[in-house]
C-alpha cells in the first residue's frame, strides 16, 4: 500500500516517544529502542541517558503498557477540534450535520485530534523500536552492530515486542 512506501521519518513524525521514568534517578529519558547514537558509534537504548541505570524488564514492560493504554484511552475519548484557527473549539459532541463546527458563526469543520491512523502509526513506531533493520537504518550503521546490542538484552526486547504485538493484533488497522 501507499502507507508502506512512506519512510519511517515521515510516518512517525507525529509519534510520541516512549519516555519511561528511571527508577534510579527519577528522571524521564527517551527510550530509543535497541540502540541509540553515541559519539563514536552506538550504545544500547535501554539504559537511562542521565545515570546509565538499566531498569528491570518488568519495569519497562509496565511503563510501555501504561503508555499504550493511555493512548488507546485518548483515541476512544473521541475529542474533535475545529480547523478554523480563530475558533479552535474542542468537543466530544457531534452535530446532526456531520462534522460542522458547533459554534453558530463558525464555518470550520471538526476533525479528530487523535485518529485511528495516528494510533496505528504510534503502535507501529513502538514495533519499529524493536526492529533490527529499522534501527540500523535510523542510526546509519550495519544490522550486525545493532544485532549484537539486541542479543545482549534479548529478553527485554522479546517482552516489549510481545506487548506491542499483542495490542497491534487485537486492533490493527
Amino acid at each position: 500500500t501507499l502507507d508502506s512506501q512512506i519512510p519511517d521519518s515521515e510516518r512517525f513524525k507525529f509519534a510520541r516517544p516512549f519516555t519511561p521514568t528511571c527508577p534510579s534517578c527519577k528522571k524521564p529519558y527517551c527510550f530509543d529502542g535497541i540502540a541509540r547514537q553515541k559519539s563514536p558509534g552506538i550504545e544500547s537504548g535501554l539504559a537511562c541517558t542521565h545515570c546509565g541505570h538499566l531498569p528491570t524488564i518488568g519495569f519497562l514492560a509496565n511503563q510501555l503498557t501504561l503508555l499504550i493504554r493511555s493512548l488507546i484511552r485518548e483515541y476512544y475519548a473521541f475529542v474533535m477540534q475545529c480547523d478554523e484557527p480563530s475558533c479552535a473549539l474542542k468537543t466530544r459532541v457531534l452535530t446532526v450535520s456531520g462534522s460542522r463546527c458547533l459554534r453558530p458563526q463558525c464555518s470550520g469543520r471538526l476533525n479528530e485530534i487523535f485518529s485511528d491512523k495516528l494510533l496505528y502509526h504510534q503502535m507501529q513506531y513502538f514495533a519499529a523500536l524493536m526492529n533490527i533493520e529499522r534501527s540500523a537504518a535510523r542510526l546509519e550503521c550495519t544490522a550486525s552492530e545493532v544485532k549484537i546490542l539486541r542479543d545482549k538484552h534479548i529478553e527485554y526486547f522479546k517482552r516489549l515486542a510481545i506487548i506491542v504485538d499483542m495490542h497491534l493484533s487485537v486492533s490493527a488497522r
